[in-house]
């Protein structure tokens, strides 16, 4: 029987090859609180996808598919979703005249802006008690994990 590791335990006190795991269900777990203390009113996965839009700029939908590492069927619900939210729009893409490009409007901009407010507020809370060197660690690990989801086409 195996058992998932224990996120609490020290790093010295885990087992070798867990880190992997451990940071795939941390992090995952961690994206969900700050989500349900962040009452954005829509789904982390709409304001994933329109955060990546704006990141990246404008996307083909097989585009963000890949980038999401869902499915075509389940992007273009997304999108659809977004599109009568008037949070993103479709162009015709002009390299490609059966495609277009996907990208956020003004609006969606907006309300992505409100969104990452919230969740400064909600996840705030949680770590302005830590002491300073745990926020520091905190703010070396983002910077860590943003550099491999850069690097690894996130």
């Amino acid at each position: 029987m195996t058992t998932e590791p224990d996120p609490t335990a020290p790093a010295d006190d885990r087992p070798a090859g867990d880190l992997p795991q451990t940071l795939a269900l941390v992090c995952s777990q961690f994206s969900r609180l700050a989500a349900r203390r962040s009452e954005v009113g829509v789904g982390s996965v709409s304001w994933r996808v329109v955060a990546t839009i704006e990141r990246h700029g404008p996307l083909r939908l097989s585009e963000i598919a890949e980038r999401e590492r869902v499915s075509r069927p389940t992007a273009t619900a997304v999108i659809k979703r977004l599109e009568e939210e008037s949070l993103v729009r479709r162009d015709p893409d002009p390299s490609d005249s059966r495609s277009s490009l996907i990208s956020t409007t003004s609006q969606g901009s907006a309300r992505l802006a409100a969104w990452r407010g919230q969740l400064a507020a909600g996840v705030g809370e949680l770590l302005d008690p830590l002491p300073a060197e745990d926020r520091a660690a905190l703010e070396r690990a983002a910077a860590v994990l943003s550099r491999l989801i850069d690097d690894h086409g996130g």
